[in-house]
């Protein structure tokens, strides 16, 4: 194997992978992984917990979990995050955190309540999640700077863009937050976003 393979599916996690290795410059093949192929043996050999994004390593090594798959590439590529020692870097990595372990979970418990409760709470669990959610996106909104690293997008920016596309609520999202809503149009137009965009038009029966 001489290449990366990412195995993902449009707009889901795969996503920001996609990305840092185009802004790396790395050349990589895509595998589109449907919701039903990721129930079956095929993928479940590749990641036991059925879920994309996976990313084999040219040398054959399987990375699952968007957070691994973020720190193999940053250490993997050092152009795309800030330098170690500088303290932009310590700050990638508590952004990072707020992202993967608060923002993105109140956005699956409003997508996914079903998994949370028994369907008469669900209502309420909705409810809470929007509360939640709303407080993490008013702390990203409090450290953009535009972007999360400073002046210029780097890895954890990528991550939070493709967060942002999940959102229940878009208008919800942008309302009161001006950083925020700044970001959302200048990453959307990042030349990388768009390359990935245009490769990953949603194949039928996705």
């Amino acid at each position: 194997m001489t290449k990366y393979q990412v195995l993902g599916r449009s707009i889901a996690g795969s996503f920001f992978v996609e990305c840092l290795l185009r802004e790396a410059g790395v050349d990589y093949d895509f595998t589109h992984i449907s919701r039903r192929q990721s129930k079956e043996e095929t993928f479940l050999a590749e990641n036991p917990l059925g879920r994309i994004p996976v990313l084999i390593t040219p040398g054959g090594e399987r990375i699952i979990e968007s957070i691994a798959i973020f720190t193999h590439l940053v250490e993997a590529f050092p152009t795309l995050a800030p330098a170690p020692g500088d303290p932009a870097r310590d700050l990638m990595w508590q952004h990072l955190a707020v992202m993967g372990t608060s923002l993105y979970p109140s956005m699956h418990r409003v997508h996914h309540t079903y998994y949370y409760g028994p369907e008469d709470a669900h209502e309420a669990i909705r409810d809470f999640a929007l509360i939640d959610m709303d407080r993490w996106l008013d702390y990203l909104e409090s450290q953009l700077n535009p972007y999360l690293a400073g002046a210029a997008p780097m890895a954890a920016d990528f991550y939070l863009f493709m967060i942002t596309r999940w959102a229940p609520d878009k208008d919800r999202v942008r309302s009161g937050r001006p950083k925020i809503s700044a970001f959302i149009e200048a990453m959307r137009y990042h030349p990388v976003v768009e390359s990935v965009n245009l490769d990953r038009v949603k194949p039928r029966g996705a």
